[in-house]
């Protein structure tokens, strides 16, 4: 893809402005395109801000630089707090906003539903969701949280497998012990220590047991063997790379195990609630085996655990957004491709919005190659050429009769783009100027709020002074 500055006049809409999203509008805006980023949070950072547990200091801090260093450029236009379907309706910026392409790079922010009935008089109380969750545990320090609270209970147990249950599981087994130990002991130790150093290590440097602190062992509950957890990747489809993996993965979850104190239960689906006094008291688990890669309940064969909370981690799906057609939960795209959006022709997605999988390389790569094929295949005078000789002499004859009327045309538009362009400058600019926006390095440092590390460090300098 050869870079051009000839398309300054088109603005191309992105919508969603984390890694995917961040990629395609430095792909773009490096190629002379101008560009317009809708977020519908403050910050443009997804789930690196709101999905990642904030232990990971230097993973989240380094992409959120990387984030702010593609978006902060003089052709593109990052526009928060919009949240396309709800404030802005999806077919009225297809039609009549004047973009030239709209690519979606929106996520996967709407967990899957666990398939239990009687789920939902539980929900947000004994049952939970893990967006939610970790959204919760990454911000409740901030004085200005005004979301969904929980109160994590012993005997929990978290639905899922992969590294995002493990951070779920994490998360439960960490808050349960930095509270009791604090209540029980007077020990005050903070989460970043309990994470690096493990709660098996924490609890024996302090010469007590979780039996002592009065917390019950949480429990992942997956319906796969632990060497099917995808923890490591293979390096490459070869049999022995991918056993190789799976060998990994299975000493990474017990290592977990070992680490952080809690249970597993392999090849098990939960299939119903009990409940005692309006409140959650267990869960009942089908046995299952896997054949020829497939889960398959095995009939009649049932466990039951104890279980006062119940946190589900089996994966996010992309909100439905109005004017998008969708095959079950995925977005239906066009041809089979992997980038075009069925019933459009100038509507691409990308990234966990499209690929379902949510790891930053994988999203980061799938972002910048389906852009530069976007724009090789959708956006450029090329396109139209190679789509000419695709087609026989009598037809590429027909077409080249008509191209004087075609040019005409394409005169008359580059007109009324400059027309379009300003609409679209002077749209943006009034939802700007009602949120006070100036400049995106000055809405980043308003908005991005006070880290916990940072509360830690404070405290911690207080008591040396």
């Amino acid at each position: 893809m050869k870079k051009t500055t000839q398309f300054k006049n088109h603005y191309i809409a992105i919508i969603g402005g984390s890694i995917s999203g961040s990629e395609a509008a430095n792909v773009l805006a490096q190629n002379g395109f101008r560009v317009v980023v809708f977020d519908m949070n403050k910050l443009p950072y997804g789930k690196i801000e709101d999905g990642l547990p904030n232990w990971h200091v230097n993973l989240r801090d380094r992409q959120i630089a990387e984030i702010d260093s593609k978006l902060d450029q003089e052709n593109i236009r990052f526009v928060p707090c919009v949240k396309i379907g709800n404030d802005i309706d999806f077919i009225d910026l297809v039609n009549n906003w004047g973009f030239s392409a709209i690519i979606l790079a929106n996520g996967a922010w709407q967990d899957r539903t666990l398939q239990i009935p009687s789920t939902e008089k539980f929900i947000d109380r004994d049952i939970i969701y893990q967006n939610s969750f970790i959204n919760w545990f990454n911000h409740k320090h901030e004085h200005d949280y005004f979301g969904k609270n929980y109160f994590i209970k012993n005997n929990t147990v978290v639905i899922g497998g992969g590294l995002a249950s493990l951070d779920v599981i994490k998360v439960v087994m960490i808050e349960l012990v930095k509270k009791q130990l604090y209540l029980k002991k007077g020990i005050d130790i903070d989460l970043f220590t309990l994470e690096k150093e493990g709660i098996l290590d924490i609890l024996q440097k302090n010469n007590t047991t979780l039996n002592e602190l009065g917390i019950k062992k949480a429990t992942l509950v997956y319906r796969r063997t632990a060497n099917d957890m995808p923890l490591k990747s293979p390096k490459d489809e070869r049999i022995e790379s991918v056993e190789k993996a799976k060998l990994v993965s299975e000493k990474l979850l017990n290592k977990y195990v070992e680490k952080y104190q809690f249970n597993f239960i392999p090849l098990s689906i939960p299939v119903k609630l009990s409940e005692k006094n309006g409140k959650l008291s267990g869960l009942i688990l089908q046995n299952v085996e896997i054949i020829n890669g497939n889960v398959v309940p095995i009939e009649n064969s049932f466990n039951k655990v104890i279980c006062e909370m119940l946190i589900s981690s089996i994966g996010s799906i992309p909100e439905k957004i109005e004017g998008l057609n969708y095959t079950n939960s995925s977005l239906k795209m066009r041809d089979e491709r992997d980038y075009h959006v069925y019933g459009f022709e100038n509507v691409f997605a990308i990234g966990n919005a499209v690929t379902g999988r949510g790891n930053i390389q994988e999203s980061k790569q799938h972002g910048k190659q389906m852009t530069e094929i976007i724009i090789d295949k959708h956006l450029t005078e090329d396109a139209f050429e190679k789509w000419l000789t695709n087609h026989n002499n009598q037809i590429k004859s027909k077409v080249k009769k008509q191209l004087n009327s075609i040019i005409e045309q394409i005169k008359i538009q580059e007109i009324k783009s400059e027309e379009i362009t300003q609409e679209i400058l002077n749209k943006t600019a009034a939802i700007h100027k009602k949120l006070n926006y100036t400049t995106y390095k000055n809405w980043i440092f308003k908005n991005t709020p006070i880290r916990l590390e940072d509360i830690l460090k404070n405290k911690d300098d207080c008591k040396c002074s």
